[in-house]
């Protein structure tokens, strides 16, 4: 799955199980549903859903490329 294909589920509240190009697994398991993320060995629901929730991947991206 590519990235616009992630961000279109995130956006679209469909169930979807993608790795991004970055290596993060996300996954929504019913419709509608919490978005998680996988993190030290199990997934957790991220803080927020939506256009949003890609901002905060993206920022989070930006913030460990810099440090």
């Amino acid at each position: 799955m590519t990235d616009n294909q992630l961000r279109e589920y995130v956006k679209s509240g469909w169930p979807f199980f993608g790795v991004t190009s970055r290596g993060e697994v996300l996954a929504r398991y019913i419709p509608y549903g919490t978005v998680y993320r996988w993190q030290q060995h199990q997934m957790i629901p991220t803080p927020l859903q939506g256009g949003d929730l890609l901002w905060w991947l993206q920022a989070s991206d930006e913030d460990d490329h810099q440090g």
